[in-house]
Parts: structure tokens; sequence; C-alpha cells
């Protein structure tokens, strides 16, 4: 059920998206790059503190305000988590950001999302299904349509489910860094 309304989501998304946009109402585009995630906890994070190296991948649609702001809504692909497998998992995050253009070359972001969880390592279902945090960042266009993004998403939401089988006791939240290199279109 909740994979068949995710791609559902994704799809109205996606027509809606390219409908606006050929009407040259914003810009829409992809961007990719990597996750530098960890997880904190206050309890023992012995288990839990190596950085895994994830992959990252965007649509994101750039609706103009005024010439000072704009809104970016993504549908982001994010792998996130630690090194250590059994606290590995996979997220379809929808990030709502605003964007504040300092000048033509360069804006910062600030704004919050949530994330489904679509898999973890070896289907374990330690993960909570559900994720939100905040997130701020910046931006530097390479051309008007090239652009590299630097972003920090601090996780709000304990990451493990009441029946884990990990054992932790202590919540544990995730949090990463993201570069990307991106496209309008």
């Amino acid at each position: 059920m909740k994979k068949s309304l995710l791609i559902a989501f994704i799809f109205s998304f996606g027509v809606v998206c390219t409908m606006n946009a050929q009407r040259g109402l914003y810009k829409s585009g992809f961007k990719t790059g990597v996750n530098i995630s960890s997880l904190n906890s206050d309890g023992d994070i012995s288990a839990i503190e190596d950085s895994r190296i994830g992959y990252q991948a965007t649509f994101f649609l750039e609706i103009p305000l005024d010439a000072t702001f704009s809104f970016q809504p993504e549908l982001q692909y994010s792998a996130q988590g630690a090194k250590n497998e059994d606290f590995r998992a996979n997220y379809i995050n929808l990030p709502l950001t605003l964007k504040i253009h300092a000048s033509e070359f360069l804006n910062f972001h600030i704004g919050g999302q949530a994330g489904v969880k679509i898999w973890e390592w070896e289907n374990q279902d330690n993960f909570d299904s559900l994720s939100y945090g905040a997130l701020g960042g910046i931006g530097i266009n390479l051309s008007e349509d090239f652009f590299i993004e630097g972003r920090y998403v601090f996780g709000f939401s304990d990451l493990l489910d009441d029946d884990s089988s990990l054992n932790f006791q202590d919540e544990i939240k995730n949090n990463y860094i993201q570069l990307s290199l991106g496209i309008r279109i």
C-alpha cells in the first residue's frame, strides 16, 4: 500500500511539474551527488559513529516568488544512516526549501523535509517508516543552467522503530551533508 501511494505521488508530481514548466511558470531540473551521513545519539554511539557515504538524486522545481526569494520543492532519493550495516536505510524525501538569492551567483537555502523509508539493510525493519528534519545550505550558480550546492540536514525524528531488534535504548537521529551538482532544464 505504502509503495503504491508513493508511486502515484511521484507520477502525479512529475505530470504537474512538466505541465507547468512548459507554461514557463518556473524552472525544473535534476541534481545528484553524495551524502555523508551520520547518526547521533545521547547514548553509546560506538556502533553508529562511522559515517556512511551514500548517493542522492533529486528532481526539483524552482518557483520564483520575487527577485530575492524562490520556493523549491524537491523529490529526492537519499542513502542515509551509518557505515554499520545494521544502521543503513534509504529514503524518498520531500524537501521544501526557501532560497534566498544574495546575488546572481550565490544563494542560501533554509527549510524542512519529510521522508519515507523505502529500503533497509537485509529487510530487518528496525527503522521507523517516516522521518523529518530541517535543512540549510548554500548554492553557487556556475551558469544559467548549471550549479553546485552544499547542504546540511539535521534530523528531528527518532529513526528506530519501537519494535526494533537492535536493543538500542536511546533515540537515534540522522544528520548528513549533501554535495550536489545540478542542471536546470
